[in-house]
């Protein structure tokens, strides 16, 4: 019985998103209160979704695995719809979703020159498998547009950069909320604390909410996850994104911040996102930034969001400057990074995987590598056996196993990054 399927793929563009993305493909990073193959898989939850990306991630991504791809192509499907791990589907694009799941000819959805949707029939699909599979290379793109017969622009929110998902954080926490929260809150699981704007705030099971803690909605819609632990003397502003499991230990958060499962947060964050499982426990301040999972930010570690003469951000990752077109750019921040306390941090840094900085001064560098250790004046390699360990006693802490594909991730990331590492270790 012939059948419809879905390939959700990332694209060659991924270096856009380091370093998030150098541990995730990039239609599993967060932005607002889902990612966006979370949001492919609820409008397209009648068919069966599978993913596509660089063979080191295949196994930590939320795919079914490579299991039989190729004899999927060749098995006898009646079409194939290819759709970019960088497209945010959401409810305003209905008509376009509709348009994927009922047109049965050979067409390339574009904008600004990149794919972002195909659908192949069967025998187009079969013969472009080797370009399908291969879609984070360069160049395979570009051959499944070449190879349709008609090409269509469309008008879809799309993430080109890794600033994108934050900046765009408050719009997509509102659209979340309206689609997926609204009519499946829970508020009046919220105790005695301070409440305002009470209809647009959701609230998940097993929450707890200390007094002297307030929740203001006014702003914008908060969505709170299970488990959640709100703590005294906190101010939770929408738009916001609070997963479960997190735990809100005081401080102020507003401008539109997710915070994904696990998350320990104090001090001062705004339009931020912190992936999974991070800390930033103590005093200091984060705005503007993107952090990745399992990175713990000492005591007062603060970062720049905003040059003290308003001027547009720049932002090198491996080696290509780009210019953001923003005057509030914070620090993005890979997986696995652990900061020391008065760690402070310039505007548009990019801190790699499974770094180790400290010294309580002000890392002037742009770009740190993935496994540095130091700052800018003492620096060594942090060495594979010595994050791994780490990794591995974080993990556990948390009830977490470090397994056998998380330790070939590290080590894959580290030999990939050898040369740039070698560079930053002759600057100092």
């Amino acid at each position: 019985m012939s059948k419809d399927l879905i390939f959700v793929f990332e694209d060659e563009h991924y270096p856009k998103f380091y370093p998030i993305s150098l541990s995730r493909p990039t239609y599993n990073i967060l932005a607002g209160a889902k990612t966006n193959l979370e949001r492919i898989k609820h409008y397209f939850n009648e068919l069966e979704v599978l993913t596509l990306c660089r063979p080191h991630l295949s196994d930590l991504s939320m795919r079914q695995g490579r299991r039989g791809i190729e004899e999927l192509i060749g098995a006898g499907i009646n079409k194939l719809i290819l759709i970019n791990g960088s497209a945010v589907f959401r409810f305003s694009d209905l008509e376009f979703i509709d348009e994927l799941k009922n047109i049965d000819d050979s067409v390339a959805y574009t904008k600004d020159g990149n794919l972002v949707a195909a659908v192949l029939p069967f025998k187009k699909a079969r013969d472009l498998a080797g370009d399908i599979l291969s879609l984070h290379s360069k160049g395979r793109s570009k051959k499944i547009i070449e190879g349709s017969k008609r090409l269509s622009q469309v008008d879809i929110l799309t993430f080109s950069y890794i600033w994108h998902p934050m900046l765009l954080n408050p719009e997509l926490i509102k659209s979340d909320f309206d689609e997926y929260f609204k009519d499946k809150d829970l508020q009046n699981k919220i105790g005695d604390s301070s409440v305002y704007g009470r209809p647009e705030i959701s609230a998940g099971k097993d929450i707890s909410v200390d007094a002297a803690s307030v929740i203001d909605a006014r702003e914008g819609p908060v969505i709170i996850g299970r488990g959640v632990q709100i703590k005294p003397f906190t101010y939770l502003g929408g738009p916001a994104f609070i997963g479960d499991g997190c735990s809100l230990v005081g401080g102020k958060i507003t401008g539109g911040c997710s915070f994904g499962s696990g998350c320990r947060i104090g001090g001062e964050v705004e339009n931020s996102i912190f992936a999974a499982n991070s800390n930033k426990y103590h005093e200091g301040f984060v705005g503007h930034a993107y952090i990745g999972e399992w990175v713990n930010l000492g005591a007062l570690t603060t970062n720049s969001d905003i040059k003290n003469n308003y001027s547009e951000i720049n932002v090198t990752q491996n080696g290509v400057l780009t210019n953001t077109g923003n005057i509030k750019i914070g620090c993005f921040i890979g997986d696995h990074t652990k900061t020391g306390i008065g760690t402070t941090l310039n505007t548009g840094a990019i801190i790699g995987f499974s770094c180790n900085l400290f010294g309580a001064t002000l890392i002037l560098e742009k770009e740190i590598p993935n496994f540095a250790w130091g700052n800018d004046s003492l620096r060594r390699s942090f060495l594979l056996d010595e994050a791994t360990r780490t990794a591995e006693t974080v993990l556990k802490r948390r009830g977490f196993k470090f397994d056998d594909k998380d330790r070939h991730l590290f080590e894959h990331i580290f030999n990939e990054s050898t040369a740039s590492r070698k560079i930053w270790l002759e600057r100092k």
